[in-house]
């Protein structure tokens, strides 16, 4: 059935498993039931993270299962947005309009990162798919919950989600909460375990404490609501990785051991409450060792493209008015072109002699990476802003930073803070304090949230650095091109496949076998 769901020929595919799921399967399976399988997005997880010593939960469980360990061929780019969207859809982002964590809305000239409506993905996804098939097989609707997974907000086909959602108020402060449906399922999380720890899950005081929230509050919801398919992301792995690289022997094996004790709590509630439940574990991308930086928006700075506003005391990016800039997303960069006829050439070879930029692509490029016969997709994607009109890849040792500003002094006063939606860009160093030593860095963050919150006084939270160079020691985005740096998916048994390793959109095919099985 999973096969039938593969293709481009969408309309054809899907009509094609429903006739096969109602001829075939639809004595096999009562009609008010629906196969039970768990998908656990373990962010950062590779092979090479798994052993005995640091991982003995997880180790033994594919061990003892006999489970399949397939090293996945990355989504290009390889970011959570676009990742996570692939393996949901089949298709690439070509199809699925999903080319970052983030885009530039060509109609308000801003850029838009981290949203999270469902209606930016241009393709159906195996919500309304698994939905579709059992309706047509005459049996109920799965029943299907997501926890943190992205772009799953007013998707009509998701019963029950959990995902962050910050209250952003008039005098500047942010309160950590979720966004929940039903709505009611938010109170309910919250009154028992506390409000989403949005401090441990993103920013320099990042910890194991919001896997273990996101682990919990999704037991909570399989207590009360029973859902036939769930869909949870544990982000913990991809803050040490990011900190320290993935060679490090000091950090990362402790995290990786708070990482297995999540997986041991959860997959063993699963296993114990609902025998013969399918768990299924994978992992967005790998992130590989960096060492340097490079500065791609400054770079077209120099060259005259970007444009910028002062503005109190420091500078802005105006998107609207620069002949280019940059979209920067960890190793790969989106650039955005006024007038490409003119400048893209002269752009391509500006930043293909830069250190650290491994590849420039152009979108003719860029969709025949994926498949033949989606250029005219690409093109609609361009005037729609979902990718730029360029697309630089960083060498594998490297990331790009947003920054646009010649000087520090003339950072905006956004730049100090974890600002995930103002800043033009992904912005690694909102894992550190800006001050240093670690405690000197959280007595000031502390301070500031006491003049916030406490006094109510305004002001900004600037406890984060605008210095990057050799903060970051992991990242990724571009192509691993080592296996242990690739990102995996560990599932049961499919008879007749052999291959250890699938391209991303292969992954929605292992899915599909198991919730249609």
């Amino acid at each position: 059935v999973s096969g039938a769901l593969r293709g481009t020929n969408n309309k054809f595919h899907r009509a094609f498993a429903l006739f096969m799921i109602r001829y075939k399967f639809q004595d096999k399976r009562p009609k008010n039931m629906n196969r039970k399988v768990v998908v656990i997005d373990v962010v950062g997880l590779t092979k090479s993270l798994i052993s005995k010593e640091n991982t003995p939960f997880l180790y033994d469980y594919i061990e003892q299962r006999r489970l399949s360990v397939s090293v996945i061929d990355e989504a290009f780019p390889a970011l959570t947005c676009t990742s996570q969207t692939t393996y949901l859809t089949g298709k690439t982002p070509a199809e699925h309009g999903i080319f970052g964590n983030g885009f530039y809305d060509t109609n308000f000239c801003e850029i838009r990162n981290w949203n999270q409506s469902a209606k930016l993905v241009r393709s159906p996804r195996i919500f309304q798919m698994l939905k579709d098939a059992a309706r047509s097989a005459g049996r109920r609707p799965p029943t299907i919950f997501t926890h943190s997974w992205w772009l799953t907000m007013y998707d009509p086909n998701i019963d029950f989600l959990v995902t962050p959602r910050p209250q952003y108020l008039q005098d500047g402060g942010k309160v950590a909460d979720c966004y929940t449906h039903p709505p009611e399922l938010r109170d309910m999380l919250q009154s028992k375990l506390g409000a989403f720890p949005l401090g441990q899950f993103w920013g320099p005081l990042t910890s194991v404490f919001s896997s273990q929230w996101i682990a919990k509050s999704s037991m909570m919801v399989d207590e009360a609501h029973n859902p036939d398919v769930s869909f949870i992301y544990l982000p913990h792995l991809d803050y040490c990785l990011q900190k320290f690289g993935p060679s490090d022997t000091v950090q990362v094996p402790k995290d990786l051991k708070e990482i297995d004790e999540v997986l041991k709590d959860l997959i063993t509630y699963y296993h114990a409450k609902h025998p013969g439940v399918e768990v299924i574990l994978l992992s967005e991308y790998g992130i590989s060792d960096t060492n340097k930086v490079v500065h791609i928006n400054r770079i077209l700075r120099e060259n005259g493209y970007i444009r910028t506003r002062r503005e109190n005391g420091g500078e802005t990016l105006d998107c609207g008015a620069s002949p280019a800039f940059a979209l920067a997303d960890h190793q790969i960069a989106h650039i955005y072109i006024k007038n490409p006829e003119r400048d893209a050439k002269n752009i391509k070879r500006l930043l293909k002699a830069v250190p650290g930029i491994h590849k420039v692509y152009d979108p003719k490029q860029h969709a025949e990476y994926y498949a033949s016969g989606l250029q005219s997709s690409m093109d609609e994607m361009i005037a729609a802003g979902r990718t730029g009109h360029l697309i630089a890849m960083s060498d594998a040792d490297a990331w790009f930073s947003y920054y646009y500003w010649l000087e520090d002094s003339m950072a905006p006063d956004f730049a100090y803070c974890v600002a995930i939606h103002r800043k033009p860009g992904y912005d690694p160093a909102e894992m550190f304090f800006r001050h240093q030593p670690f405690l000197a860095g959280k007595l000031y963050l502390f301070w500031k949230l006491f003049l916030v919150y406490a006094l109510r006084l305004r002001t900004t939270v600037d406890a984060t650095p605008v210095s990057c160079d050799g903060l970051i020691r992991g990242s990724h985005g571009g192509f691993a091109y080592k296996d242990e740096h690739k990102p995996v998916v560990i599932y049961g048994n499919i008879p007749g496949q052999t291959s250890g390793r699938m391209v991303a959109s292969d992954v929605f095919h292992v899915l599909a076998h198991f919730m249609l099985k």
